[in-house]
């Protein structure tokens, strides 16, 4: 019997923002649904809206290697929201020896690029953790 609605709820929903797919795989590996996960992809900022409205998730991870200044529209445009005031906001820093300058007021964590999949996911259960019960 489907639980719909109930399953969502014990779920931890998560929308990741990024093109490339060798770290979405890696996160969707460490993601998993039987680990109390839901996952969905989006390549765009205009992509992220349409699924934030759609997936209603928990957190969403950017990629800021989608451009900078798109994924910094996708952050401001996410906490100008009231509906997504208490969705946890992950972004993903190149590491590419130039510093980045911007306001991490809006983000809730950053990760700079390698980073330890496993790593996200734990962080990830702790934040969400603290709002659903995750089992």
């Amino acid at each position: 019997m489907p639980l719909g609605d109930l399953e969502d709820e014990a779920m931890a929903k998560v929308l990741i923002v990024a093109q490339d797919q060798v770290l979405i795989e890696n996160l969707k590996r460490e993601l998993p649904q039987e680990k109390s996960f839901k996952v969905q992809v989006a390549a765009s900022g205009f992509e992220a809206g349409i699924q934030a409205e759609s997936f209603h998730p928990d957190c969403m991870i950017v990629d800021f290697s989608v451009g900078k200044l798109e994924a910094l529209q996708i952050c401001q445009n996410l906490r100008k929201n009231a509906d997504f005031s208490e969705i946890v906001l992950i972004a993903l820093l190149p590491d590419d020896g130039n510093t980045m300058s911007f306001d991490r007021s809006s983000i809730n964590e950053t990760f700079k690029k390698p980073f330890d999949a496993r790593l996200l996911a734990e962080r990830l259960r702790t934040l969400i953790g603290a709002k659903k019960e995750l089992v």
